[in-house]
Formats: C-alpha cells, sequence, structure tokens
C-alpha cells in the first residue's frame, strides 16, 4: 500500500492541489466519513422513518389487546314516556275470580326515569389473552422489518458513498493523466515547430487529451448524481456541499461474532406468529366467564296531583359463563388454513437460511479474491508508472518514440482501471459479506 502511494504521488497531487483550488472558490465542501453519512440517513430516510412507525402501530395493536382485559364501566340515563301504559296478565284468581281465567290490567306510571352505573369484567377470557401474544409476536415481526429495512438503508448509502470514492478516485486519475498528455503535447508541438516531429504525433496526442476531457467530464456528472442520491437518503437540500473521504483500501478486517440475518429472523419470526395465530383459534372453543355490576335509580312519575317523582334505588352483580358448544366448523377450517400457512413458512425460513449460507460462502471466497486482486493492481500500477517514467526520460533522449510513450502511458491508465475495478470489488464483497453476517448495523441505535 505504501509503495502504490508513493508511486501515484506524483500524478496525483497536482490533480488534487487543482481541485482544491476549485474547491475553495467555491462555497466550502462537507466532506462526510461513512459512518457520518450512515447515522444521518439512519434519521431522515422516510423508509426508516416509515418502518418506524410501522413498530409503533404495532405496539399500539398490543395496548389495545391489553386494554381489553380492564374493566369497562359505563353510565346511563333514560328517560321513558308511555303513550299507553304497558299491559300485564294476572290471574282472575289473583281478585277472587274463576282459575285459569286472566284479566289485564295498565299500572306504572306515564313517565320513567333511570341513572344507572353499570360495570363489566373480564375474569376467565384465555381468547384475550392469546390475542395479547399474537399481538406482541406480531409487535416483534414489525421490529426484524424495521432492522431489516435500516440495513437496507446502510447498504444503499454504503454502495453510493463508494461509488462516489471510487468516481472520485477516477477523476483523479483522469484528471493526472489530462495533465500529462497537455504535457507532452507541448512538448511534441515544440519538436513539431523544429521540424523534429510529425503532424500526426500531434493530432494523435491532441485525440488523447480530447478524449480526457470527455472522459473527465462524463465522470463529473455521474459523481454528482451519486452525491445526489445520498443528499435525498441523508435528507439534504439539493445545493448541500457533499464530499467524501478519499478512498483507501481498508486491510483485511477481524471477522466479527455472526448473528443471523434480518431475512432469516423475519422468517422464523413469522412461524412463530402462525403458531401464536393457530393457539389463538385453538383457545377460542374455551368457555369465558365475564362478571357484572349495576348500581343506579329508577324514577316514576308524575304522581299525586303535585307531579312528584319518586325515585328507587337499584342494584345487582352476578357473573356470566359462555360456553361454545358448536360453530359450524369455522374454527376447524382457519386452524387447518393456518397450519398451512404454518407449513409453507418453514419452508421458506429454510429455503432463506440454505441460500444465505451458499452466499455467504461465496462472499467469503470474493472478498480475499478481492484483496489478492487488489495486491496485484497496485504493483502493477506501480510497475507502470516506473515504466512510464522510464520511457518519459528515453523520450526526452530521443531513444524512444511517441508510440513507446503513448503505450506507457496507456500501461497507466489501464492499471488505473484495474486498480478501480479491484477496489469496487472488494468494496461490494465487504457489505455483502456484512450483510449476510448480520453486522451491517453493528449495534446502532
Amino acid at each position: 500500500m505504501m509503495r502504490l502511494v508513493s508511486s501515484i504521488r506524483p500524478f496525483l497531487g497536482a490533480a488534487m492541489l487543482a481541485w482544491s483550488l476549485v474547491a475553495t472558490a467555491q462555497q466550502p465542501t462537507s466532506v462526510l466519513s461513512l459512518q457520518a453519512c450512515i447515522d444521518q440517513a439512519l434519521v431522515n430516510d422516510q423508509r426508516v422513518r416509515a418502518a418506524e412507525i410501522d413498530q409503533r402501530m404495532a405496539g399500539a395493536r398490543v395496548d389495545e389487546q391489553r386494554a381489553g382485559l380492564l374493566p369497562k364501566v359505563r353510565a346511563l340515563a333514560d328517560m321513558r314516556h308511555y303513550a299507553q301504559l304497558p299491559y300485564q296478565l294476572l290471574p282472575s284468581s289473583f281478585f277472587g275470580g274463576p282459575e285459569g281465567v286472566y284479566r289485564e290490567i295498565q299500572f306504572g306510571t306515564p313517565d320513567n326515569i333511570s341513572m344507572n352505573v353499570q360495570a363489566q369484567l373480564p375474569l376467565v377470557d384465555v381468547g384475550s389473552w392469546e390475542s395479547i401474544h399474537v399481538a406482541r409476536e406480531a409487535e416483534r415481526l414489525a421490529g426484524i422489518q424495521r432492522e431489516r429495512g435500516r440495513e437496507e438503508v446502510v447498504l444503499d448509502v454504503s454502495n453510493a458513498y463508494y461509488n462516489a470514492q471510487v468516481l472520485q478516485a477516477r477523476r483523479t486519475f483522469l484528471d493526472s493523466n489530462l495533465q500529462s498528455t497537455e504535457a507532452m503535447l507541448r512538448n511534441v508541438e515544440l519538436l513539431h515547430a523544429q521540424l523534429l516531429a510529425r503532424g500526426t504525433d500531434v493530432d494523435r496526442l491532441r485525440l488523447q487529451r480530447d478524449q480526457l476531457r470527455t472522459q473527465l467530464e462524463r465522470v463529473g456528472a455521474q459523481q454528482e448524481q451519486v452525491l445526489d442520491l445520498m443528499r435525498l437518503m441523508m435528507g439534504l437540500p439539493a445545493d448541500a456541499p457533499l464530499a467524501t473521504e478519499p478512498a483507501s483500501p481498508s486491510a483485511n478486517p477481524a471477522p466479527a461474532t455472526p448473528r443471523p440475518t434480518a431475512g432469516l429472523r423475519l422468517a422464523e419470526q413469522t412461524m412463530l406468529l402462525r403458531h401464536a395465530e393457530i393457539r389463538l383459534l385453538k383457545r377460542s372453543r374455551l368457555p369465558s366467564l365475564q362478571g357484572y355490576g349495576l348500581l343506579g335509580n329508577t324514577g316514576f312519575g308524575p304522581i299525586g296531583s303535585e307531579g312528584r317523582y319518586d325515585f328507587y334505588p337499584v342494584s345487582y352483580f352476578g357473573a356470566t359463563l359462555q360456553v361454545p358448544l358448536f360453530n359450524g366448523t369455522v374454527i376447524t377450517r382457519k386452524v387447518a388454513q393456518k397450519e398451512l400457512e404454518l407449513e409453507r413458512a418453514g419452508l421458506l425460513r429454510d429455503a432463506v437460511a440454505d441460500r444465505e449460507g451458499l452466499e455467504q460462502r461465496r462472499a467469503a471466497r470474493d472478498e480475499a479474491l478481492a484483496f489478492r486482486t487488489l495486491a496485484d493492481a497496485e504493483a502493477q500500477l506501480t510497475l507502470a508508472d516506473r515504466i512510464r517514467r522510464s520511457t518519459l526520460l528515453q523520450h526526452a533522449e530521443g531513444v524512444a518514440t511517441l508510440t513507446d510513450l503513448l503505450l506507457a502511458d496507456q500501461a497507466v491508465r489501464e492499471g488505473q482501471q484495474l486498480y478501480i475495478d479491484a477496489l469496487v470489488q472488494l468494496r461490494k464483497a465487504q457489505l455483502e459479506l456484512a450483510r449476510l453476517n448480520g453486522t451491517l448495523l453493528n449495534e446502532r441505535p
């Protein structure tokens, strides 16, 4: 790594100096680390915020189910006026008449007023407890989905950040190559003026210079597009200054302790939710016991010439036992359906585990290969740069031709591209391995 830095420092220094001069002429650019970008995106990204709302909604459903176990108290007030008093049938024997004969009688007052307080309390309700359990499992599922959404944001931000770094490194290489080509062009134009070089040599260098300018402009536009995407995920304004740290290959990190991925835990939690739903359906066949009570007053009137109302207290309490006897096999059919869903969830869980195991082994191999490729690219770039410097000296002495110089310059550019490609492959392999090891979030809050 130190050999690479020392080898590319000559043609990177001028480009970095020019870039810094342009940056200082504009508004100050905020250079953020990858960790800072991820932290800001985890706060402002709309996907994360939506997943957090989903989790809070799941928690609210748990509270709703818990509230079903609390006593229910309500106040009732009722006023009833009878245009015709209700009839009742009384035995005639009550008035001294014959047996088996009834007599209709209207009694009561035209106005009845009642003011009561009713209370109801579930004493034994297994279904309500199971509903709470189902809601808790759904809340855990929402929590895993939130974590999975956060991992997706980390992946997207990391990919965008690495792309911006790679484009910045490519832009630096192109700027350095452009300056080198312009220097060669000035020398060849001077030789051509002295009839020591051909006009085609000048045209070839001019073509190479124009191609480099076009590439530099295209890479700059691509970098700005990537930075716009990062601003969107981080919740920054479209014109906010933003820059990434320079790209550098990281050392092979110590292997982190693997943990189940969010995808695998999501599949397992889906199975637990199906188990809870089946248990809820089966226990809905159990009896339930509810206590109730009433306390209040009932008023009758108007009574007498003064039209008064007489009020009498009323109170009672009791319990209601409900025993489901036959529900038309609806519960049985629902249980069978949920068991099929559980079987399907188990198959999906096994498929996720097998696929992630395969991808984890492949990502580990890709990472090891990327490290070796990057080391080879560093050595080749160092060698190509040494050959170009030697060819420049030979060309100045008239020993090497312009074709030799262009070939040496092309070898340097190919080495730069190989280095960038190897760095991209390393970043991709490291991100994929972190995702499959379940260490993307790194215990972020």
